[in-house]
This record gives structure tokens, sequence and C-alpha cells, in this order.
């Protein structure tokens, strides 16, 4: 028989107040009984439905904390158990809505709610729930379970909570782990700023969106710099970054400076907390240890003291550890200066010593990348710039060029003591220099600097040492000290190493002159040889065509001679003298031509129709010896510059040259080709071939291999030489290639190819003519470069006026200029501003422009034509390719070249 509500006790029954009852009801049972419910959606307890009567009485005989939020409403009842649970939202919230009393939690509760409402349990050992119960946040832990509590109907009706804070428990617990973890942070790291690091995460980590810092402070400062910051990495870290002493002390730096933990349940930001704890080192203030977080403010007195103990423990773990790390590192500097020292005394080659140098202060002051600029001298006592590069590869500067005695560099470079610089970005003398007003692009991330000067015991600033370093106040006043004594150390290994240089360069003068003495001892005897075998050669040339000759002549006086001997010594003294006149005139060539003394007639050529012109004429020789001639020529011109009697000239001597020592019957190869953007042609045998040791000197004067002594092949050995001089002349380039006696024989002549049509004249002048003279303005800082190149140019005739900036060449530029070379890295403004300015000049609008820089990459070729210049040279300029622009620029021809 199904239970009614009269089988069930009831727990508002007026018996129930008896005194003689056995139970007495509590505080929630009374409010319940003197509660106005039909001001409520569950409307007066006489209509209530028997299973809501049931739930009520069950819950407020419960000991556990327990309520029960029943229809769609979420009515509240609750018993005494649950009244510490709501704190300061105890009134009102019988009958109220669940929603109303937890607007804080309900988008957590209120999903698993739902579930319950449809027939399935909700419950969890912990369950962390942030509540605001007695005006502030706080995060709570409970153990929970959530009961579907079903209507008369047998469908749920309302949800029944049953519950037991443990927020004690739990924080108990995460205090304890916490602190044993710290413990092992603190007795496992061996560096400070990992053990920094470390201690500070698990700080942040123990407390949501933490933000905890650790900023030391300096002596009589009221601010602190930031060693180490933790914040989960959802702000920007402010580690090397100095601060106001009251921001860190929450505005109440007095307590700190005794030693007095400051904290506060706002917080800087207006919705953190803060905790400030004072790390001091005796009675002076030397650390602090902040967080900043969303602390529960009815737990922060747990919080200070938890802080307060892991700021003490890290503290003393970190003293402990910088202890054991400067012992370490004054170990490690006494093994480097001691390391350094041997190496310095040892090394006396000045370029490794300079890098020896450069590696050991690199290491010795724990910079990530060092660099020394030094000054050297040449053979000839010229001043030049050097470096040596620790940690960074070359290519980390070479685009760069040498620094300049700038606000930042020159202190160094005249001899200043040690500069040290936290942040050389910040450095009011950093940035002020043009053209690139702080660090070039793709230049190192220097941000800590150090630089020291090496000065010799003579007084001379050898160069400067710098270094860099991407964080922060990185190098220490022990670095300055340390710098500073290997500077002089250095200087001192220096003097050595130039005095043994110089010893060095003495003996291998002496070592050079004798070589030179020998060597030119064995020219002249080289010559004076060739001289003997030459007029040896001559001497025996003319005799050959004297004898017939004579012979012809004697023959000529016998009264008995017919008409047709008449005849045939006429042709023998014809022939012979014809001969003895080519050999006149090839000396005479050959030293016409070797004195720049011949003329040339050039045009743009075809070189196939050369090769076959000269074909044509040496053919008669070459069918003399019965040799097999073939020509190979490409089906397109070959277009060439010069004078196309001479180009004949010399593949006529390979040719007969070929042919004349090239058994009879032999074969012979003219071969014209295009490789490499040049022209080719060249003239293959399988003759005799050169000895290895003659190859050489093939194409020197009256050279020739050892003949039989009936010289069967005649020749004064001077052709040769001919074709190198006249090859030359065209800026071309001959050379022999024989694997060997009787291997045969290569003659290669190279030549550079037209950019013209073929049958264009080009020049015709002397071989060795010079361009007009010209007016010319250099402008270039470095004013030794300025006035060497001036003094070249005025040697070559020209008008040459020499500026070292881009103001002084602006306001008294020659109006009559028309060449301007111009150094691109000027220190008032660029080269290339430069030359847009002066193009600008109606008066110099139409001179030749000449870039001259130390950058010749595509990239910068281009920002020259862009800039306006017509040529493009590199240093150490190469004077024969301006001589060239210089002769363009008098026929008034410039193009953009380099």
């Amino acid at each position: 028989m199904p239970l009614t509500i009269h089988d069930m006790p009831w727990p508002f029954d007026p018996a129930s107040l008896d005194d003689t009852s056995a139970r007495k009801p509590g505080d929630m049972e009374l409010q319940m009984r003197r509660h106005a419910w039909e001001t409520t959606p569950v409307g007066p307890v006489a209509h209530w439905p028997f299973s809501l009567k049931l739930a009520v009485r069950t819950l407020l005989d419960c000991q556990l904390p327990m309520y029960l939020a029943w229809g769609d409403a979420y009515t509240q009842f609750f018993n005494d158990a649950y009244v510490p649970i709501l704190g300061a939202k105890k009134d009102g919230a019988l009958g109220g809505d669940v929603r109303a009393t937890w607007p804080e939690i309900w988008p957590v509760i209120g999903p698993m709610w739902a579930g319950v409402l449809q027939g399935e349990p909700v419950g969890s050992s912990d369950l962390a729930l942030t509540i605001n119960r007695y005006g502030y946040f706080e995060t709570c832990h409970f153990a929970y379970s959530y009961s579907p509590v079903c209507g008369d109907d047998g469908s749920p009706k309302g949800v029944l909570v049953t519950f037991v804070e443990t927020t004690e428990t739990v924080l108990a617990e995460r205090r304890r782990a916490f602190q044993l973890e710290l413990a092992d942070i603190l007795r496992r790291e061996t560096s400070s700023g990992p053990l920094l690091r470390a201690a500070l995460r698990q700080v942040g980590a123990y407390v949501d969106d933490a933000t905890v810092t650790y900023a030391e402070t300096r002596p009589g400062a009221a601010a602190a710099v930031i060693l180490e910051q933790w914040d989960g990495g959802t702000r920007t870290p402010q580690s090397g970054r100095t601060v106001a002493l009251e921001a860190l002390a929450l505005g109440v730096p007095d307590r700190l400076c005794k030693g007095e933990t400051a904290w506060s349940t706002a917080g800087a930001a207006g919705d953190k907390a803060g905790i400030a704890v004072p790390l001091m080192d005796g009675d002076r203030l030397a650390a602090v240890l902040a967080l900043h977080a969303p602390l529960d403010a009815g737990r922060i007195g747990d919080e200070v003291r938890l802080l307060e103990d892991a700021a003490r423990r890290t503290w003393e773990a970190l003293r402990r550890i910088r202890a054991e790390e400067a012992l370490r590192e004054e170990t490690r500097v006494l093994e480097l200066m001691k390391s350094a020292t041997e190496t310095l005394a040892s090394t006396i080659a000045l370029e490794p010593l300079m890098q020896a140098i450069t590696d050991a202060a690199t290491q010795l002051v724990g910079a990530e990348f060092g660099a020394f600029f030094y000054n050297a001298r040449d053979d000839k006592g010229d001043v030049y710039s050097l470096y040596a590069l620790s940690g960074a590869p070359r290519v980390a500067f070479e685009r760069l060029g040498m620094p300049r005695a700038t606000a930042v560099f020159g202190p160094t470079f005249h001899g200043s003591a040690p500069i040290r610089s936290d942040d050389i970005r910040q450095d009011p003398r950093y940035g002020q220099s043009a053209p690139h007003h702080g660090m070039p692009a793709g230049h190192l991330p220097v941000v800590s600097y150090l630089a020291a000067s090496v000065v010799s015991r003579s007084g001379e600033v050898i160069g400067g040492l710098f270094f860099g370093h991407s964080q922060r106040a990185m190098f220490s006043e022990r670095s300055e000290e340390l710098i500073g004594a290997f500077a002089v150390q250095a200087a001192i290994a220096i003097d050595n190493a130039r005095l043994y240089d110089m010893a060095q360069r003495a003996a291998e003068e002496r070592e050079q002159l004798l070589s030179s003495e020998r060597a030119a001892r064995a020219e002249a005897e080289r010559h004076n040889k060739m001289k003997d075998e030459f007029l040896a050669m001559l001497a025996h040339e003319l005799r050959n065509p004297l004898a017939p000759i004579t012979s012809a002549a004697q023959l000529l006086r016998l009264p008995e001679v017919n008409e047709g001997l008449r005849l045939k010594a006429s042709n023998i003294i014809s022939r012979q003298v014809r001969h003895m006149t080519e050999l006149v005139d090839d000396l005479l060539d050959v030293s016409r031509v070797t004195r720049g003394l011949v003329k040339l007639e050039n045009e743009i050529l075809d070189l196939n129709k050369v090769a076959m012109a000269a074909v044509e004429q040496a053919r008669p020789h070459i069918e003399e010896r019965q040799h097999g001639l073939t020509v190979e020529l490409p089906d397109a011109p070959v277009p060439v510059e010069g004078d196309r009697t001479r180009l004949i000239q010399v593949l006529v001597n390979l040719l007969n040259n070929s042919a004349k020592y090239t058994p009879p019957g032999g074969r012979i190869a003219l071969v014209v080709t295009l490789e490499d953007g040049a022209a080719r042609a060249a003239v293959r045998d399988n003759g005799t071939g050169i000895d290895a040791q003659l190859l050489p000197h093939v194409f020197d004067l009256f050279t020739q291999a050892d003949r039989a002594p009936d010289r069967s092949q005649g020749g004064l050995g001077i052709g040769l030489a001919l074709v190198k001089s006249i090859v030359r002349m065209h800026n071309g380039q001959v050379a022999a290639h024989s694997a060997g006696l009787q291997q045969g024989t290569t003659m290669t002549v190279t030549l550079p190819l037209a950019q013209a049509e073929v049958g264009q004249v080009v020049r015709s002048g002397e071989g060795n003519g010079e361009a007009r003279p010209l007016t010319v303005t250099i402008v270039d800082d470095n004013g030794d470069a300025g006035q060497s190149l001036a003094v070249l140019l005025r040697a070559h005739g020209h008008t040459v006026h020499v500026h070292e900036d881009a103001a002084g060449t602006l306001a008294h530029a020659d109006s009559a200029t028309e060449v301007f070379i111009l150094d691109i890295g000027l220190p008032d403004m660029t080269g290339y501003e430069l030359a847009r300015r002066l193009r600008r000049d109606a008066r110099h609008a139409h001179a030749v422009y000449v870039a001259l820089t130390g950058y010749g990459q595509q990239r910068d070729r281009e920002l020259s034509r862009q800039a306006g210049f017509d040529h493009h040279l590199v240093k150490p300029v190469e004077i024969g390719k301006l001589a060239q622009i210089l002769a363009a620029a008098a026929e008034r021809k410039p193009a953009m070249e380099g």
C-alpha cells in the first residue's frame, strides 16, 4: 500500500515544538517553519507535494552540508551545516533562486544540473569553484554529489546537493607539494640564472594568473633592476628594466627597507592583490621578491607566510650559488688569463696573434661575439685597417665596412679607458652618426656593449677591442677591469710580434735581394744567350740567300750564258732578295709592335671571315708541305673588334708555324668557336710538338726549339712573339698547349666579343693612345685615398679636384667638371643622395658619374643605377678600368658598367 502524507513525519508540525519532544529542531528548521512560503514559487506548505516534504525532511536531518533546489525557479532549501558555506549570502537565500544566490558559479553548475534533471546524478571528490561569499572572490574546493529528486509523478523536479568543503585540505596539500618541489629546485640547480627562473616559475605556477618578479637594489637607490620575471608568457618580460622601488613595494617602500613584508588586497592594477617580500643583506634591502595575482583576501595571510618562506629559502640558495659561481668564475678567469698569456707569448705572427687576442678576450668577458679593429702597415708603409672576429662569421661584418670614430667608437679609437653600457641602444651617443643612425641592417644584435683601447708602450693606439651581447647588462665592472688588464698584455704581445715581423721582413728582404740578384744575373745570361743565338740565326738566315745570289751573279758574268740561264739566275736573285726583305720586315714589324707604334684600324669584324682570309694566304705554304687542312666555323657570325689586317696576320703566322713544324703530309685544323662569352680561334696540328721546358717561353722574342745543324726549317723565332703582341693590343690572349715532343701543338687565340654589329668602325688611332684631358672631381672622406687617386689621374693629364664631404662638394664643385667619382659611405650624406643632387644642378646634369665603394653585389649596383651613376667600381679601384671609363667619357659615351 503506497505511503501517504499522513504516514510520514511532518517537519513543520507544531507538536514537534513541544519542549517535551525528544528531537529539538535546528535553526534552519525553525526558519523554515516561520518562512512565508506562500510568497515563493513553491507556494504554501499545505500544497507541497509529498516528495518535496520528504526531501526537505531528509536535508534537515543530514549532518553534512546539503541543499535542495526545487522546480523551474530553483527554489532553495538548506540545512544548518550549509549556512557557513553561504557566508554573507545567508540572508535572503532561503526560498530564493539558486541562480540569484550563486550567479558567479551558475555557468559551471547550471549545465551539470541540466543533466541531473534528466535523471543522471553527478559527483566528484574535488570541484574547484570561484565564489564570492564575503565580498571578495575566492577559490574553494568541494567534494559533492548532485542527485535528482523526483516529484509525486516520478519525474525529476529538483536537485539535491550533498557536499563537503575541502578547501583547507586541498590548499594544505598544495602548499606542501609547492614547498617540496621548491626545495628540490633549490637543491638541484647549480647556476643562479636557472635557479631564479625555476623558483619564480614554481611560485607563479602555484598562483593562477600571477606575475612574479625578482629585483635587486643598489645601495642608496630608490629603484631596483629586475633580474628575472615570470608571468606565464602572457606579457612582455621586463627582465633588465629598472623600476621604482615604490612600484614593487605596493606604495610602501619604507616597510620593505625595514625588512617588513608589504601586501595589498587590491594590487597595483586594481584587480590583483600583491605581496612584496624584502630580502636583506644585513640591515640593507638587497632584493625584493614580489607577487601580483588575484589572491583570496581571506587567505592572504597564508599566502604571505608561504611567499616569505619561499623568498627566504630562494635567497639563501641564491647567495650560496652566487658564492660558488664567483669562485668558479675567478678560477675560469685565472685559467683563461694564464692560457691567454701563454698564447700571446708564443704567437709571433701578427695575423694569428690578432685572432688569438680576439678569441681570448671574447671568452674572458663572456661576450657572445667580439671584434678587434686595428691598423696595419703594408710593405710600402701605407696604413690600412683590418679586423679579427670571434663568435660570429666574417660574413656578419664584411658588408658593413670599417667602423669610424663616431661618438660611440671614437673614444676607444682615441685611447680612452674601457667603456661599458648595459644597453647601448639607450646610450645618448648612440644613433647620432649618418648614414645608419644606429645599427645598420643585418648587424649582429648588440645590446650589452663593452670596448677597450689597445695602446702600445709608445702611446700608439693600435686599435680597439669591441664586444657585444644580445642580452642586457651582461658586462660588469669586473669585465671592465679584466679587459683593461688584458688590453695591456695584448699591446705588449703586438709590440713584440711587430719587432719579430720587422726582423723577419729584413731577413726576407735580404734574401729577396740576393734572389733578385741571382735571378737578374740568370736572366741577363739568358738574354745574352738568346742574343747570341739570335745573331747566329740571323747570320745563318742572311748567309743562306747570299750563297745562291752570289752563284747567280757569277753565272751572269760568264760570256756563254744563254737567255734561259740568264732568266733562271735572275729569278734566283729576285726570290732570295724577297726572302731577305721579308726577314728584315719581320724584324722591323716586331720592333714597332712591341714599342706600341703600330696604328690599329679597328672595326667590328666577323672572325669567321678573318679565318678564311688567313687560310687563303697560308694555303700555298700548307699545300707545299702536302698537309691536310680542316676548317671548322660556327654558322652564325662571330663579332670581334679589331684591325682586319693584323688579325689575319696573327692567324697566318699560326698556320704557317704549324705547316713549318709538321712533317710533310700532316694534319692541320683551324677551329673558330664561341665559348664563355668570348671568341676563340684554335690552330691544331700533329707536328713535332713543344718540349715542356720550352712551352712557358714559346711566345718570348727570339725563342726557338733546338734545331738540327742544317736548320732545315729556318726562321728567326719572332713570329709567335709578334702574335702575342698583336693579340694583346686587341685585349685578347694567346696560349699554347702541347703534350710533348712529337705530340702536336694547339695555339689558341681568345678575343672579347664585340657588342656592335659587324662592319661598324669603332676606333682608329695609336695602339697606346690616351683619352683627352678631363676635369674630374673626387669625393672621398678618406683623404689619403682621394688624394692618391688624384695624383694618378693628374699624371695622365687630367685636372682633378678633391673634396672630403658632400656639403663641400655641393658648395664648391667646379662647374666644368666632366666626371664625378663619388664614395658611397660619406659622413654627412650618402654618395647616392649626393649624385642625385648634383644631377639636379644644370651645370652637372650631363657629367659622367662613377660610384666608388666597397660594396660590389648586384643589389649595390642596382642602387647606383637608381641614384643616377653611370659606372660602379669596387674598391680598390682598378686603374685600367677607370682609364677606360675616362676614355669613354672623353668621347661622351657613358654606359653603366662595373
